[in-house]
């Protein structure tokens, strides 16, 4: 199932729906019995049973713990196994990281604008960007810039030989 760069939002929407459906279940269901016990004994003079309603609010109940477990395991999905997203980054950006990260975290820039369809001014302006945000450090190799990832030390494989 994917649910594009929103699994997380949407994760949070189902524990936060959830809990609160088993809140206001839970809280109808005490004030129910406490209206409804005070008066039955004022009409008959006997106590109401505790739990008249409580199989009325079972299917609530059972559909907020469904959205908790739900919202909880697309958080855990998304938290550990889903693709890592770096914060703030727009869509090109996005995409060159991607693209670094699959190159082995290394490329030349001139390579970057080729393979993702970008004007060389663009490749520019996105690698610029990405530097200022300490992602990437950009080296002069001849002619072209090699663009590599800092992040985790991904690229790294010849200095820690």
């Amino acid at each position: 199932m994917s649910l594009g760069g929103h699994g997380r939002v949407f994760g949070y929407a189902m524990t936060i729906s959830g809990a609160s459906l088993l809140l206001i279940s839970l809280l109808s269901l005490w004030q129910h019995n406490n209206i409804m016990s005070e008066a039955m004994r004022s009409i008959t003079g006997m106590p109401m049973h505790e739990s008249a309603m409580f199989w009325m609010i079972i299917p609530a109940i059972a559909a907020s713990l469904i959205l908790v477990s739900g919202g909880i395991a697309i958080l855990l999905v998304h938290g550990s196994l889903g693709e890592g997203n770096v914060v703030g980054l727009n869509d090109r950006e996005s995409r060159v990281v991607e693209y670094l990260i699959r190159r082995g975290g290394v490329a030349e820039q001139r390579e970057i604008a080729k393979e993702l369809g970008f004007t060389r001014l663009q490749t520019y302006r996105i690698v610029l960007s990405l530097r200022s945000r300490n992602v990437v450090e950009v080296e002069r190799a001849g002619r072209t810039n090699l663009v590599r990832l800092r992040a985790f030390g991904v690229g790294r494989q010849e200095e820690r030989a």
